[in-house]
Parts: C-alpha cells; structure tokens; sequence
C-alpha cells in the first residue's frame, strides 16, 4: 500500500474520530433534577458562610446585633405560636434524657477546676456514671399531651415572653428549620425556666451528696443559670414542630468539708456545671396509616 493511501485512510480515520466525540456528551447525558422548597412561613435566617478546610465543619454566620434584635421578634413569634400547638396534636411522642456533670467555663470559654482536691474531683465526676439516669417515656398517639409535654398539667408547652429572650435565632436547611431561643442570663431566670422547664434539677445531684454524709459536708449551693435554650426543628412547608429540646445548664457553687477519716481535707471550694438536656420527638403517623401502608 502505498504512503499516499495511508496517509489519507489516517486522515479519513482521525475525522472519523472527531466526529464521534463531537456527538458526546461531556456529562454522561444525565439532566441534573431541582427540588422546589415552598417555604410556608418565611423568616429571616443564619446563612452558612464557610467551611473549615481541615476538619470540615460548617460555621454559620451570626446575625450583627442589630439584625439579631430586628429578628429575634419575628423568629420568637413563630416559636410561641406553633410551639404552643404541640398539646392540641395528635401524636406519638418519645421523651428521652441526657444529664451530664462537667466543668465550668470561665469568660474566655476555658474549663476551670472542679476543686483543688483529687478525691472530691473524682467523688463529682462519679456521679456521671451512677447518678444520671437518662430515663425516656412515651406518650401513644391519641394520648393526652397535656400532662406530657412541658409544662406539665397546662395547655399550653412555653409561657415564656420576649423580654426573657436574649435571641431567638433560624436556620432553614432543606425541608428543615431550626430555631433556638436563648434564655437572658437574670437573677429572675429560675423563676423563668419554670414555666418551659419540667424536668430535673439540682436538687437530684445534690442528694446523691448527701448520702456521703458519713465523710462529707455540703454547704448550701449557689446556683447560676447560664446557656438555657429552648430549640425547636419544624418542616418549613408545613410549619408543623416534629422536635423540641429543652437545654438547661446550671452552674453549681458549694463548700465541700471532709469528716471523720478525710476530716483532714478541711473545707474545698467545689464548682462543676449541671447539664440536662430533655428532647419530646412528636411522629404524627397515624396508626392506621402505617397499618395501610405495610398491607
């Protein structure tokens, strides 16, 4: 064969070719498919700004104090209003718990010493593992929600107001919303916490103290409230509150004096924080849904 034929079956060959890849689609022909999101009720939002190269995390940015005290109004009327209808629903409702004892922070977010004394450090971090039981309940669907779900034995699930707020604050990511009311750190804030709160309290770790009594003294505690928050997760087409959590941190301050054999020891300063956080997880499937659905 001579080089002229050769040279004009390559050329023949390599159009051949171009025109091949040229009828492909570079994206494997696959129509990429949009998900509409009908938000029902629109509100302002934190809007996810960056992503931590190594770890991957996710930082959303924080409202500017003065966009915080605009929304905060807007956000917290939401809250009370479909938080509040959670008693007239009929649904399945999982309770369940999570206590823990831990270190308080001081203003820079550092943990601080629970005491000076290795025996008294280790007496309170015990009580994690014996003392906090994380009990969960359920209520069936068609149940009586009232006494379930806070506040118990009222109609109503947080008496909570705006001027007890610090911020109120939402995230929509997908189908899901979540807000988070922050409690204002007050002396009033007890008083405050009881009328969203039912659930445990210090008194429970104090107790378990007292049943040491043999080797130690407790002196009445100092109680100071801080990072209390009340976080709702709701579907934003719907508006309808699947979840509810109630967080509670309590920062314990007391005297520890050692007795009979420790009675060397004298009186230690003892801080530690008390955290519970109680979540209601409402299924509103009603049982004869799920019946037709598995027939």
């Amino acid at each position: 064969m001579s080089k002229k034929l050769m040279a004009a079956i390559s050329m023949i060959l390599v159009f051949s070719f171009l025109f091949v890849f040229a009828g492909c689609d570079s994206t494997g022909g696959e129509e990429e498919t949009t998900t509409t999101i009908n938000v029902k009720t629109p509100l302002p939002t934190d809007i996810t700004t960056s992503v931590d190269e190594e770890s991957q995390v996710i930082t959303d940015t924080t409202y500017s104090p003065e966009a915080l005290a605009a929304n905060t109004a807007t956000i917290f009327e939401y809250f009370n209003l479909h938080v509040n209808e959670l008693k007239g629903v009929k649904a399945k409702v999982d309770m369940s718990q999570d206590k823990s004892i831990g270190k308080v922070k001081d203003a820079e977010g550092n943990d601080l010493a629970m005491s000076e004394n290795a025996y008294v450090n280790s007496a309170i971090t015990s009580l994690d593992s014996y003392m906090l039981h994380n009990d969960g309940a359920t209520a069936e669907y068609g149940d009586d929600l009232v006494p379930f779900l806070p506040v118990k034995g009222a109609a109503y699930v947080s008496a909570i107001t705006l001027d007890e707020v610090e911020s109120a604050t939402c995230v929509d990511d997908g189908t899901q919303r979540t807000i988070t009311v922050t409690l204002k750190n007050t002396p009033n804030l007890p008083a405050t916490l009881e009328k969203a709160y039912d659930m445990g309290n210090v008194a429970d770790v104090m107790a378990e103290f007292k049943k040491a009594d043999k080797y130690l003294s407790v002196a009445e505690p100092t109680l100071t409230y801080k990072d209390c928050q009340i976080i709702i997760i709701a579907n934003v087409e719907t508006d309808e509150v699947h979840t509810i959590k109630y967080v509670k941190n309590i920062d314990v301050a007391t005297e520890v004096t050692g007795l009979g054999s420790i009675e060397a020891m004298g009186t230690v300063p003892v801080q530690f924080r008390y955290s519970n956080t109680v979540t209601y997880t409402l299924d509103r499937t009603a049982p004869e849904m799920e019946t037709a659905v598995a027939e």
